[in-house]
């Protein structure tokens, strides 16, 4: 506990706290997570339209992207 302090306080003195800290991620991260975000859009497009479908409808509603949203963000 007593570590977190002094690092909290070294990043006070220095003028770097959370708030103005840049993050930076690996670039393998970094292309790892752009995939994984395509890949979740893809499929709540692909769901959201098989709902659509099933109501006769020619396009995806934010009311059929609700209706998948739950089990999607289980399954992900």
């Amino acid at each position: 506990r007593s570590d977190a302090i002094d690092a909290t306080e070294a990043e006070v003195a220095l003028g770097t706290t959370k708030k103005n800290r840049l993050a930076s991620a690996n670039a393998n991260a970094l292309k790892l997570s752009c995939e994984l975000l395509k890949s979740f859009v893809s499929e709540a497009v692909q769901r959201a339209a098989i709902i659509a479908e099933a109501e006769g409808m020619d396009k995806i509603e934010a009311t059929h992207l609700e209706r998948i949203l739950p089990q999607l963000l289980l399954d992900f």
